[in-house]
């Protein structure tokens, strides 16, 4: 039996849309050689933000080497019909994808076969069962005292016809934001930008993200609640989760972080969250590195409801002076999703990196 076949051509392959949204650059590990692998399964981590298969591979001497094969999120290929039980410990499969850039034991999940032991022959693929799809609803406007009711989950794509999960992604590769204009660099800002390399992206080795990355890009859902003194927001990319409270409690000073030091308050119908202290960080896997001098503020409000959903609108303006000639803005829609349930996020490095 062949194990690894290099097919030396993409033989018409491309990264469809589930890729694209990756939590980091595909070039970070990845290169255009296509290849097939075949072995068998050992585990599989269904979670966010990559699915991963360790599956064991023989060679023609009888030796056995363990594989990893990276696909997308789970948030995505849950819509796919995949989920937690798509494949089991022995199964026998098929994986047609990118090698690695180091030469790893790696290769991207573009497809997957079951095959048959005894014949060989390919005997179905995985992700044919029943999707996940979580049914949008409206909900009110206004909570009983007023405020804008923003409660609950929201997720996929809220109005305009985007296809779900698009917003926040570039629109044209690095330095591009939102689906909208060029990020307004300075002549230091574009001077990094232009030797950006993915693979010094920290995302690659699963470190925690910065808040413009976590809260402005992301394109899978978040979920937030809203009480008395505080809001929390929490996210299904990285799991991050964010208390905001409406004093100046945690606005305490001292060292930068990942997603810095915010307060809140509300403006009518708007819910208004400033944010400082912030650690210079990537916005996305396309680089765009913002300095420790950033502060952000998000509004979220609600839009009127279309299409049977109510939509959650987010838009983040980011002020660097130390990389940014103005202003940038990032924004997403959102559609309420009550019963919609987050999937754990596990992060694994790639092998040999």
């Amino acid at each position: 039996m062949q194990n690894l076949i290099k097919l030396g051509l993409a033989l018409g392959l491309i990264l469809n849309a589930v890729v694209a949204q990756a939590h980091h650059s595909f070039s970070a590990t990845f290169t255009d050689e296509i290849i097939t692998v075949e072995g068998v399964v050992d585990r599989m981590s269904f979670t966010n933000p990559h699915v991963i298969v360790y599956f064991n591979v023989t060679d023609e001497n009888g030796q056995q080497q363990e594989w990893m094969s990276e696909g997308s999120a789970a948030t995505l290929m849950r819509r796919e019909g995949w989920d937690r039980d798509t494949l089991k410990e022995g199964d026998l499969i098929r994986v047609t994808g990118n090698s690695t850039r180091n030469g790893s034991p790696m290769v991207s999940m573009e497809d997957v076969s079951f095959v048959n032991p005894n014949t060989g022959m390919v005997d179905g693929s995985p992700g044919t069962g029943v999707r996940a799809d979580y049914a949008s609803a409206i909900i009110p406007m206004q909570l009983p005292d007023g405020r804008p009711n923003l409660s609950g989950a929201w997720a996929r794509g809220g109005r305009g016809g985007r296809p779900p999960g698009t917003e926040g992604q570039p629109a044209g590769g690095p330095g591009r934001g939102a689906g909208r204009a060029a990020v307004p660099f300075n002549e230091a800002g574009a001077a990094l930008q232009a030797e950006y390399d993915p693979l010094n992206d920290p995302q690659v080795q699963c470190e925690p993200p910065g808040v413009v990355r976590q809260a402005g890009f992301t394109p899978h859902p978040v979920r937030l609640q809203q009480f008395d003194d505080h809001v929390v927001i929490s996210y299904e990319e990285y799991g991050g989760v964010r208390t905001i409270y409406f004093d100046d409690r945690d606005l305490v000073g001292g060292e930068h972080s990942h997603l810095g030091q915010s307060t809140a308050r509300y403006d009518g119908q708007k819910l208004i969250v400033e944010t400082t202290q912030l650690l210079g960080n990537l916005t996305g896997p396309g680089g765009n590195y913002i300095t420790d001098q950033t502060t952000t503020v998000e509004t979220y409000s609600r839009l009127p409801d279309a299409n049977g959903s109510s939509v959650l609108s987010m838009e983040m303006v980011v002020t660097d002076p130390g990389h940014l000639t103005e202003p940038w803005v990032l924004s997403w829609e959102k559609s309420s999703t009550p019963n919609y349930d987050f999937i754990e996020v596990d992060c694994h490095k790639p092998l040999a990196y």
